[in-house]
């Protein structure tokens, strides 16, 4: 022992430089082969570019969904299904049987996924599975990414393809088979994957609603801003006292003596690009039909900051009609959510994740006066549905068991949004909990 001493201390320059060339070798053994198989496998980039100078035109730029006019067009929303193939197979089973019953119940004419479809960095194989359960239900169906779907070993146009090739997805359905697949992946000079628009037409091919399916993407953590700690340097939030704007971000009081902090998390948010497409669309499918603008819904992942003000005002109004008494003494709620209060209904059981960045989406929603309805997901044991500014801000229910999910079934299920022939909406929760 004393002799392998000696030799380190007299060698101790020469051990040092061959204990990290053998950290170095270990790591490239270790790093190339991993750092291989993380690059994200990529899909084919869309084609297709809309472009602002010419009028949306309905047979090149969306897809069409054709209603009965003897009954009212179902749309069931699916949230966060966040399958994994490192589930067990019993898992991935209940989950997809779940959604085969809400079908069966439901018998909507149209299926959407609001994001988180896939996570855990195993979306190849999940993907597939994904494309042969929900394809086999026999349903148009409209998928969106949400923030879990980037994380994968697969990128947003891969996931796209595959989804490409399901009989019956909103791109290969009906009218659809011969159009432009690129539409689905949406166009190419806007953020995100997956921006696409489906009109609802009656049987005189007139367009009565049009749905905009839109990438919220993922995290930006670059976007808090500083506290401001005075109310005259916002302008004021109107309903909730002590809360304000200024810029672009919403401030409320903290809890401390004259202390403000900033609403929202690292999420990401729609971008003005996206906007601007946005307005393109609303503003097209008016003057397509005769200059009258044409109610519309919109589905995405993440919140707008605005579902922050909507959710506590709301809340204001549940403490009036239950005499303040909603919350115990620490904070859960003591009452059940599941009545409507002035049309609103449903409680948020864990905070609101929306961006701290407010981009000026809802506030382009309210000028366009054709959007009514937001639809998302992202936190999983929130079912809040409340009217803001005449703008219903919904979050669709949890449907897997997948990440963090409510077991008791309280706030597991589909959301089910009805359009009549007029394009308006009804909104409702269907609660199913898992079959044991």
């Amino acid at each position: 022992m004393s002799s392998v001493k000696e030799f380190v201390k007299s060698h101790k320059k020469q051990v040092i430089i061959a204990a990290i060339a053998i950290v170095v070798i270990i790591g490239l053994a270790i790093g190339i082969p991993c750092g291989i198989i993380l690059v994200p496998k990529k899909g084919a980039p869309s084609n297709y570019a809309y472009d602002n100078a010419k009028d949306f035109d309905m047979a090149t730029d969306g897809f069409v969904l054709k209603k009965n006019d003897d009954k009212d067009l179902k749309v069931l929303n699916i949230a966060d299904l966040q399958m994994s193939e490192m589930y067990t197979l019993s898992q991935n089973k209940k989950n997809y049987e779940l959604v085969k019953r809400l079908v069966e119940q439901e018998k909507p004419d149209l299926l959407t996924f609001t994001g988180d479809n896939f996570w855990l960095n195993n979306a190849k194989n999940a993907t597939k599975r994904f494309v042969k359960n929900i394809d086999a239900l026999g349903v148009p169906w409209a998928p969106v990414f949400g923030n879990h779907e980037p994380e994968t070993e697969v990128d947003k146009n891969w996931i796209m393809d595959e989804f490409l090739k399901a009989e019956n997805c909103i791109f290969n359905y009906g009218d659809n088979k011969t159009r432009n697949k690129d539409l689905a992946k949406g166009p190419n000079n806007i953020d995100g994957v997956g921006n696409y628009v489906i009109n609802v037409v009656n049987s005189d091919n007139k367009i009565i609603h049009t749905i905009f399916m839109m990438d919220s993407h993922s995290n930006n953590g670059n976007q808090k801003p500083e506290d401001f700690n005075k109310v005259e340097q916002g302008t004021a939030v109107e309903g909730l006292e002590g809360w304000f704007t200024n810029g672009n971000y919403t401030f409320k009081p903290s809890g401390k003596l004259d202390k403000y902090e900033a609403v929202g998390t690292k999420y990401d948010y729609i971008k003005q690009n996206q906007i601007d497409w946005y307005e393109w669309v609303v503003k097209g499918v008016t003057k397509a039909n005769g200059d009258v603008v044409v109610p519309s819904s919109a589905y995405f992942h993440i919140p707008l900051p605005e579902f922050n003000i909507g959710y506590a005002i709301y809340e204001k109004k549940l403490e009036e009609v239950h005499n303040g008494k909603i919350k115990d003494e620490k904070g859960k709620y003591i009452i059940d959510g599941r009545e409507a209060v002035e049309g609103m209904f449903g409680l948020n059981r864990e905070d609101i994740c929306s961006p701290y960045y407010n981009s000026g989406f809802f506030a382009k929603i309210l000028e366009l006066d054709s959007t009514k309805d937001v639809i998302v997901g992202h936190d999983h044991v929130n079912n809040s549905s409340v009217v803001y500014k005449g703008i219903r801000l919904t979050y669709g229910l949890k449907t897997g068991d997948g990440c963090y999910w409510d077991s008791t079934g309280t706030v597991s299920g589909g959301t089910i949004i009805t359009i009549n022939n007029d394009g308006g909406t009804k909104t409702e929760h269907k609660y199913m909990p898992f079959e044991k």
